[in-house]
This record gives structure tokens, sequence and C-alpha cells, in this order.
């Protein structure tokens, strides 16, 4: 029903349903796929008049949400001959009620839960009320717990099963890394772990240096493991890696050879280099360094993930000596 070009969207939109069509047609573009803005409005009509799209949602901001009541709701049920026709009411109240942001059937010592958000503690009275009252019949047991919202993401009946397996590699591969107590040899950890698990030809890790002027190559591994070549600096306003730096955002290409920010494009052919992916590695707000990946086979939107999981624990692993090194130069990592 759905091909791959349609898994990639709805992934997109399930992400943040304000993605423009001509967001996703670049993205479709880098990775490799010859598709126009126009076309993807064209399949997002399709998607919707089949009904695989029924609705776009909302992600909300929990700061804003502070100050309304939120109230999670464990339901236990009655059965008896009825209980179907009940357990339908509750879906469709719950589903047509502005206040509840989530609801689902569960297993366990309890058969419901749900989330209420609501305006006022006078809200929060009556309508708890009104929601007892009104499955009495239903209602063998019930708990309401106070709950802080934190996050708040739209629900998605996608669910892109090789993005799945490929975390699930990527988080043991993480798992793994409480066996080094080195910075270094974690960082070095990382990159041989896309070589060896997820295809990549080389990886290799850019940090910035004080004056964020250059990226120094620090890690490397694969084919090319030296750190002291040609790439060994690399200015941070110049091709394809100090790109990510300037706009801060990742990039991927399934089209190394004619893309015009590889510096060679007949060593990328003669090393028969397909795919190129790069991802920010942060601290704060600021950039300050890259990881990437070369692979001689096309990337996935699902490999494209897995950098991002691997870069944001970098900037995990580094918080600690960046914030080290502010506390003891003050304006140490602001330079």
């Amino acid at each position: 029903m759905v091909d791959e070009i349609d898994r990639i969207l709805l992934s997109q939109l399930g992400k943040n349903s304000r993605t423009s069509s001509y967001e996703m047609s670049r993205y479709l573009q880098e990775m490799g796929y010859k598709i126009t803005d126009r076309t993807v409005r064209y399949r997002l009509k399709k998607l919707e008049k089949s009904n695989i799209i029924l609705a776009y949602s909302l992600l909300l901001n929990p700061a804003l949400l502070s100050e309304k009541i939120n109230r999670t709701i464990l339901l236990k049920f009655k059965f008896r001959a009825d209980t179907s026709v009940m357990i339908s009411r509750l879906e469709k109240y719950c589903g047509e009620s502005y206040f509840c942001v989530y609801s689902a059937r569960m297993t366990g010592d309890f058969d419901w839960i749900c989330h209420f958000v609501f305006d006022s503690i006078e809200q929060y009275e009556f309508e708890s009320s009104n929601f007892l009252n009104r499955f009495i019949d239903l209602i063998d047991d019930f708990r309401s717990y106070e709950s802080n919202m934190v996050k708040v993401t739209p629900y998605t009946l996608f669910d892109d099963h090789e993005i799945r397996d490929q975390k699930w590699r990527a988080y043991r591969v993480l798992n793994s890394l409480k066996k080094y107590h080195n910075l270094n040899e974690k960082l070095q950890f990382i990159v041989e772990s896309l070589i060896k698990h997820f295809g990549a030809k080389f990886a290799r890790i850019w940090l910035l240096d004080r004056e964020r002027k250059n990226l120094i190559l620090k890690f490397s591994a694969g084919k090319y493991k030296n750190i002291n070549g040609e790439f060994s600096k690399v200015p941070a306003d110049s091709n394809k890696i100090g790109n990510i730096v300037l706009t801060r955002k990742p990039t991927v290409t399934n089209d190394v050879v004619n893309d015009k920010r590889i510096r060679h494009p007949e060593w990328a052919k003669k090393e028969k280099l397909q795919s190129f992916a790069g991802y920010p590695i942060t601290h704060g707000n600021k950039v300050i360094g890259v990881l990437a990946m070369f692979s001689t086979r096309r990337m996935q939107a699902a490999d494209f993930e897995v950098l991002g999981v691997f870069s944001d624990q970098i900037s995990k692993e580094l918080e600690g000596l960046f914030t080290a090194v502010d506390f003891l130069i003050p304006g140490g990592t602001k330079q």
C-alpha cells in the first residue's frame, strides 16, 4: 500500500507534522531520490484520500502547559455482557474530549489509562465527576494521579521497523561504552562501531579548535585510520564537513561522486563511494564538532537516524569535559 518514499514521508511527518513538502523533497533529494516538491504534495494528497493519513497532529510545548492541571487516570473494568459496548463508548468519549491527550487499553492490574489536561481545578473537578458518573456501569475501580507533563509527541500508526532495529543495535553498542573509562577510547570505539556494525567504509570525528576556525581530525576508523593526512585540519567554513558547522544541520547524500561539495570526486569514484552522512556534535547551543561516515552502499533513512544517535552520545560524552573547562577557565569554550 505504501512504498519506500511514502514511508520516509510518513516518518518525517511523524516527527513534525509542520514539515513542508519542500523540506521533505530536499531531504529525499539528498537521500538520492529524484523527486520534486509537487510530487511530494501529490503523494501526501494520495495518502490522505486513501485514509492512511487521517489527520495532522501537534507537538505541544510542556513549558506552556505547566500551569494546567494534569491528571493520569487508571481504570479497572467490570466485565459483563455489555462491557464491549461500554468500552466503545469510552473510546469515543476520550477521542472527542479536547482535554484528553492520551488514552489506551492496558493489561495487568488496570484495564485503561488516560491522561487529562484541564485549565483549572474547577474544570478538573467537574469533568472528573462527569467522567466517573458517565461510566459508572463500566468502572469497577480507578486511580487518579497528579502528573507533570514533560513531553508530548504525536502518535503515528507508521512504524519503521528498519529504523527501530538499527537504533536497537546502536543502543547495544552505546551500552558497551560502559566498559571504557577513557574518553578517547569511547570515541574511538564509536567510529569503529560504525565500520563494524553499520556498513561505513570509514568514519571520523572532527572537533573545532579553540578559535573555532578549523575542524581538527581526532578519531578515524575503517580504511583511512590516519588522522594526520590531508583532512586532518578542515576550515570550518569550507566543503561538506565545514558546512555542517555553519548550518548546524546534518547532511546526507547518496551520490558522492557527483556531489559538488566533495573535494576529490575522482578519488570517491575510485573508492566506489556512494553515500556520505554527517551530523553536528554540540555542547549547549554551539556546534563543537562533526561525526561523519562514507559508505560504498546506498544510505537509507535508518542509517541516517543511527548516526544521529551516535552524535547525541558523543555530545553527552564531551559535555563533562567542556563543563569542566568552563569551570576551570571561565569562557574557555566560548571563544
